[in-house]
């Protein structure tokens, strides 16, 4: 299993990118950690998802 956002899910295999434009991620407006590794949405590495992997996907604001 995979865990995505504290949730674990049947995701090995398919790569970051792919897992997330599934879940229709706009990723110009989000950051990703990956193992403890952090990446802005559009720098994602091609990682293919395997067990254990632990992803974290968060939402970017702007806030004044």
């Amino acid at each position: 299993m995979v865990w995505l956002n504290g949730e674990a899910k049947p995701l090995e295999g398919k790569t970051l990118r792919e897992v997330l434009e599934e879940l229709d991620v706009d990723l110009s407006r989000v950051a990703v950690l990956l193992n403890e590794e952090a990446y802005l949405g559009w720098e994602l590495p091609h990682h293919v998802l395997k067990e254990g992997d632990v992803v974290e996907v968060v939402t970017l604001m702007q806030g004044g």
